[in-house]
């Protein structure tokens, strides 16, 4: 039976009537195969120490929990060995994209009768601090905020509670892992969402996608 990505029980059969989503099924929720990856020394497979939701990967979907690190995502981090270090700024610049709206009416994922592009949104800037930056919206039972919020009031509703992580590297460079969104996350473009649990490393200026209308532009400097 089709499901709504957000988890709404809607009554419809081709778009949720709670949130305008479409369906999907278990066929369309197929992700492509992640590339080989040398084994982590962590368990898997157990419960999240900080909110008991079970293990799918690297990062927690619901707290942001790195479980390769052991350190949970509601801590108050430094720079550390590995992140970009004092000194080199980058920011990321949040924006609803019209062209990315109208991509995923095209495409059939949304439904504009119930998702409307959000009227008068102005662009704002997050400054990338610490070794990672969650992408997501908040939750309130848990005790969580993501440092790049897409929730609220009108916010994405297609935005999973940790959608994305951008993860400082070393060299000055940053890359990001999608731990398991439900409607996925692309960059520059490209039509294929990337692999879950898997870096994609990030140049000056890239573009990350996600939701119904958001992009995320990396910038250096």
């Amino acid at each position: 039976m089709p499901s709504c990505p957000s988890g709404h029980h809607s009554t419809a059969a081709d778009f949720c009537d709670v949130c305008g989503l479409r369906l999907q099924t278990l066929s369309a929720t197929v992700q492509p195969a992640p590339a080989p990856s040398r084994p982590r020394p962590t368990t898997r497979g157990g419960p999240c120490p900080e909110c008991g939701t079970s293990r799918a990967g690297r990062f927690c979907e619901e707290c942001g929990y790195d479980f390769a690190s052991q350190s949970g995502s509601h801590q108050q981090r430094i720079s550390a060995p590995g992140s970009a270090p004092i000194g080199v700024r980058w920011r990321a610049i949040v924006a609803a994209d019209p062209a990315y709206y109208q991509y995923m009416v095209d495409q059939g994922m949304l439904d504009p009768k119930q998702i409307s592009f959000p009227a008068g949104g102005r662009q704002r800037r997050v400054t990338l601090q610490g070794d990672r930056v969650h992408i997501g919206r908040r939750s309130r039972s848990k005790g969580f905020t993501p440092e790049i919020d897409l929730g609220g009031p009108g916010g994405d509703p297609a935005i999973s509670h940790i959608h994305a992580i951008l993860l400082a590297r070393p060299g000055d460079t940053w890359s990001v892992v999608d731990p398991g969104s439900t409607n996925g996350t692309t960059i520059n473009g490209t039509a294929n969402p990337i692999a879950h649990n898997v870096e994609v490393p990030l140049n000056d200026s890239d573009r990350i996608y996600v939701g119904a209308w958001t992009v995320v532009i990396l910038q250096k400097g």
